[in-house]
């Protein structure tokens, strides 16, 4: 494996790590929270709140393992009935609509937290910070997407008649 690939599932694998590791801390907050409430033993009102952050940033770091992994949801019924050569075409076709739009995506969202920290945007919650903070893991995580996609036009994964192309 070259060595860029290496390093783009390093990052990938380590943002999966983290994505698992705030699923983990998500289910021992929630059992907490549950039984803080049902025995009256302490009062937990920022729990919504970090669970809500949690599910953000487990999606965004999560997005780039799942690709990887062709772990997506795809309706093929059409694809499927193409020859292998037009699923192929069709698969490449998906994939640089899907890479446009992933640097897009990468673009606007650079924007975004620009202005969310040039205007000193604050969220206003159970806890204040800056909105920043939960702004900045869309542009890298688009950004890598992006990468992933492009090598998927570039050098598609090598399929067979029974296997999934990642469409």
């Amino acid at each position: 494996m070259k060595t860029q690939g290496r390093f783009l599932n390093l990052i990938i694998d380590i943002c999966a790590a983290v994505a698992a590791f705030l699923i983990c801390a998500l289910v021992f907050l929630i059992v907490a929270d549950i039984i803080s409430r049902n025995f009256r033993l302490f009062p937990m009102p920022w729990s919504l709140d970090v669970a809500e952050y949690s599910l953000f940033f487990i999606t965004f770091l999560g997005s780039p393992w799942v690709l990887r992994e062709e772990g997506h949801i795809a309706v093929d019924i059409l694809v499927a009935r193409l020859n292998h050569a037009n699923q192929v075409k069709v698969a490449r076709i998906a994939h640089i609509i899907a890479a446009l739009a992933c640097l897009v995506l990468f673009v606007t969202s650079i924007g975004v937290w620009w202005r969310s920290f040039g205007n000193g945007t604050m969220i206003h919650e159970t806890f204040v910070f800056p909105e920043w903070w939960m702004l900045i893991m869309a542009p890298p995580i688009f950004f890598i997407l992006t990468i992933m996609f492009v090598r998927l036009v570039a050098d598609p994964p090598s399929t067979n008649e029974k296997q999934s192309i990642g469409l």
